[in-house]
């Protein structure tokens, strides 16, 4: 998987949400173009995640009634949340591990991190920081806090779906 292409499907991303004409999910944007191996489990996880939203909204008494009508929304908060855990949570920590490294030593020494056949040097630290910031802008636009990831059961993450509904916005420029 190249950094620059990391880099890049961030920013495609946005753009072919904004232009996006079809119905094409968003965790189908977000993952074209990874490898198998790595978008294999996000998949698996994003279809059961959904199979069980479904499955709490057909029961009568659940509260999370008001989420329904925001199904494609719902759908959209799973995928950037399982995204975040898969992809992105790894890159930011590989970029926080590169900065602690790196701070500590002589600054007319770079020192580089190789994992497997993949080296992380200053360059594609900075390709992978800059896909972080451009993830947390999103982030902060849109109001989705570290909560939105934190849960382990599909109900928790209903729940900060529910909170997020009720949170008041702040934001009304379209442009990120």
């Amino acid at each position: 998987m190249s950094l620059r292409y990391l880099k890049s499907l961030i920013y495609n991303s946005v753009a072919e949400l904004r232009n996006m004409t079809n119905k094409t999910p968003l965790i189908n944007i977000l993952t074209s173009g990874l490898p198998g191996n790595v978008v294999r489990p996000l998949y698996q996880e994003y279809n059961s995640r959904r199979r069980e939203i479904d499955r709490i909204w057909a029961n009568p008494d659940n509260n999370y009634r008001m989420l329904q009508d925001y199904d494609t929304t719902v759908e959209a908060l799973l995928a950037v949340s399982l995204f975040y855990r898969y992809i992105l949570g790894h890159i930011h920590g590989a970029t926080s591990f590169y900065k602690s490294v790196n701070a500590n030593n002589r600054k007319d020494i770079e020192y580089s991190i190789k994992v497997g056949n993949t080296v992380l040097d200053s360059q594609q630290q900075r390709c992978l920081l800059a896909a972080v910031i451009q993830f947390d802008k999103i982030q902060d636009k849109y109001q989705l806090g570290p909560m939105l990831f934190e849960y382990s059961e599909t109900v928790q993450f209903l729940r900060n779906c529910k909170k997020l509904f009720y949170q008041k916005e702040y934001e009304e420029d379209d442009t990120i």
